[in-house]
C-alpha cells in the first residue's frame, strides 16, 4: 500500500508541473545525445510513469540499458514495447539486434519476420534478418533479404558486405566485386571491405592486384598482421619473391610466428635461391603444425635434391 500511494505522490508532483510525458521523452532523448546517460534514465523514467502505454519510451530507455551493458534489462523493455504496441517495429528490430549480439540467430529470424509480416518493407528488418539467414548459413534467404534492403537504403554499408560474402560462397566473384566497391564507395576507410577485394582478386589469379589492395588495407590497420602476410603472399605468386619477402617479414614483426608465416617465408626464400634460410622456416613450420609437417617437409626434401643436370647440346656435324 504505501508503494502505490508513493507512486501517486510522485505522479500528481508531476503533474502538478504541467509537464507531459512526451516532454519528458524529448529531454531524454537529448541527454541521451549528451552522453547524460544518468539524468536521461531519470527522465524516461518520469515519462513511463505519466504514460504507461509509450512504446517509444520503452525502446529507447531499452537502448540505454542496452548501452549500459544490461541485456536484461533492455531486453525486458523492449518485449513489453511489443506487448504493449505490436505495430511498434523499431521493438522488434532493437530485440533482434540484442538477440543478433547473443548469437541467438534463429531466434532474431523469426522476430524480424514478424515485423515484416507487418510492414513487408521496413528496411532495418530485412538488413538485419539477412544478417542472420547469413549467420545461419542460409545465403539464398539472406542474399534475397539483403538485395531488398539495399532496393529501400542504398546506403547499408553491411548488406553489400554480407552479399558480397555470399556472392563469393557461390562463386560469383565479379558479383562480390560489385558489391565490395560500392561499401568502399560509402567508406573507404572500410578495411575488412579492402581484404575482402584483395582475396576475390587472389581467386581470381589477379595476384598483383590483390597485392595493392592487401597494401591499403594494411596502412588502414598497422598493427594487424594478416593484411601484410596476404601481401607477401600474392607479391610471391606475381613471381615478386623480394617484395614478397619484405612483406612476410613486416608480417612476422607484427605477430607469433604461426606455420602460414614461416612457410611462406620459406617460400620466399627458396624462389629467391637461398636454401639456407628456407630450410630454417620449413622446419619451424613443420615444427608449429603437426597436421601440415608433411607438406613442408616435402619442400624441405625438394630443396636438398639435386637440380636436374642441363641437356647436353648436340655437336654438329
Amino acid at each position: 500500500m504505501k508503494k502505490i500511494l508513493f507512486f501517486v505522490v510522485i505522479a500528481a508532483g508531476l503533474a502538478g508541473c504541467n509537464r507531459s510525458p512526451e516532454f519528458y521523452f524529448t529531454r531524454a532523448n537529448s541527454l541521451l545525445a549528451s552522453g547524460k546517460d544518468l539524468e536521461a534514465l531519470s527522465n524516461y523514467d518520469k515519462a513511463l510513469l505519466l504514460r504507461h502505454n509509450f512504446p517509444e519510451a520503452l525502446t529507447a530507455r531499452g537502448m540505454l540499458y542496452e548501452r549500459q551493458g544490461d541485456a536484461q534489462k533492455a531486453a525486458l523493455d523492449y518485449r513489453k514495447a511489443i506487448e504493449m504496441s505490436p505495430a511498434y517495429l523499431p521493438a522488434y528490430n532493437d530485440l533482434g539486434a540484442l538477440l543478433m549480439d547473443g548469437g541467438n540467430y534463429a531466434e532474431a529470424a523469426k522476430l524480424f519476420s514478424t515485423a515484416l509480416a507487418a510492414n513487408p518493407d521496413y528496411p532495418y528488418a530485412l538488413l538485419n534478418r539477412g544478417l542472420s539467414r547469413y549467420k545461419l548459413g542460409d545465403c539464398a534467404g539472406a542474399t534475397e533479404d539483403l538485395s531488398r534492403a539495399i532496393d529501400l537504403n542504398k546506403k547499408f554499408e553491411l548488406a553489400y558486405y554480407h552479399r558480397a560474402l555470399c556472392a563469393r560462397n557461390a562463386r560469383n566473384l565479379p558479383a562480390e566485386l560489385d558489391d565490395l566497391d560500392a561499401v568502399l564507395a560509402l567508406d573507404p576507410a572500410a578495411v575488412l571491405a579492402r581484404f575482402e577485394r584483395g582475396k576475390a582478386l587472389f581467386y581470381m589469379a589477379d595476384y598483383a592486384g590483390a597485392a595493392q589492395e592487401f597494401d591499403k588495407a594494411a596502412k588502414l590497420k598497422p598493427e594487424d598482421a594478416l593484411y601484410p602476410y596476404w601481401e607477401g603472399f600474392a607479391l610471391l605468386r606475381s613471381g615478386d619473391a623480394a617484395a614478397g619477402l619484405r612483406a612476410a617479414q613486416a608480417a612476422a614483426a607484427l605477430a607469433r610466428t604461426s606455420h602460414q608465416l614461416e612457410g611462406l617465408l620459406g617460400d620466399c626464400y627458396a624462389a629467391l635461391g637461398d636454401k639456407t634460410s628456407a630450410a630454417e622456416h620449413y622446419r619451424k613450420a613443420a615444427a608449429l603444425s603437426p597436421k601440415y609437417a608433411a607438406g613442408y617437409n616435402a619442400r624441405l626434401a625438394a630443396l636438398e635434391r639435386p637440380a636436374p643436370a642441363r641437356p647436353k647440346a648436340k655437336k654438329r656435324r
